[in-house]
Parts: C-alpha cells; structure tokens; sequence
C-alpha cells in the first residue's frame, strides 16, 4: 500500500477577504500609505527643528559681564495723558437700527423703523379694524329642491 502524502504547510498566512468589497480595500489602504506618510513626515519636521534651533542658539551671542559698574540714572516719570473717551464708530443706518429698539423712538418713526407688515409691533394708535379696505360678508345661498307634485 502505498503511503499517502500529507503536506503540512507551516506558518501563518493573512487570510483573504474575498467578500470585502474593493472600494473598502483601497480605501484601507489610502488610509494606511497616509498614516505611514504623516508619520515620516513628522519625524523628518522634528529633525528640521531641533537643527533650526540649534543653528539659532549658536549665532545668539552670549552676555558678557561687565568690569565696572554703571551709575544708575534717575528715572524721570510722566505723567500719562488721560485717554480720551473714544466714541464707537457707527454708521448711520446703525445708529437708526439701534434707535429702532426703544419704544419711544419706534413709535415716532414707525414708518422708518418696521416693514409692513408686523405682527410683532403694531402701529401705535392704530384701530383694531385700520385695514384701509372693508370687508363684508358674503351672503349664505342655500340651495333647496321643493317637489310640489301632487298626487292624482
């Protein structure tokens, strides 16, 4: 008889995702060559910086002490004008549009102020039926179907 052949794979392989649909996949892996760019490019900026500021701290020059002291001079203290109360820059219409909002100033220019029609501000003295047109009720017709036949 003859001896059957068993073939044993060793090692772990990925397993293939077949059912994964390919906009996934390129998706995945735009997303991976991204990371690993982001990656490389903040290690390569680090490297950037700390040579930046290495070449920065060689050209400050470093403080020498001095041999003889300085006399001090006076200090000499003005008096700081006071600042002048500066008036708010607004245009004209703004000025109109913040009156607007008090009452007493809405009512006398009404007209200036709101755009007809308003539910919300109602023209000061104004009657409950100022429409400028009358309406009156259509009269009700009603239909009605008399049978006057008599019998004979």
């Amino acid at each position: 008889m003859a001896k059957k052949r068993r073939r044993n794979y060793h090692g772990i392989a990925e397993p293939v995702h077949v059912g994964e649909p390919l906009l996934v996949r390129l998706a995945a892996a735009f997303v991976e060559n991204l990371t690993l760019m982001l990656k490389t490019a903040l290690v390569v900026g680090a490297v950037v910086l700390v040579h930046d500021l290495r070449t920065a701290l060689e050209e400050v020059p470093q403080p020498v002490a001095e041999s003889a002291p300085r006399s001090a001079a006076p200090v000499v203290i003005e008096e700081i004008d006071a600042i002048e109360a500066q008036e708010t820059v607004l245009s004209d219409r703004v000025k109109h549009a913040f009156n607007c909002t008090f009452e007493d100033y809405r009512n006398a220019h009404y007209d200036d102020c709101i755009k007809e029609p308003s539910s919300i501000y109602v023209r000061p003295n104004a009657d409950p039926d100022n429409t400028g047109l009358v309406f009156y009720d259509a009269p009700v017709l009603y239909a009605r179907l008399d049978n006057y036949t008599s019998p004979e």
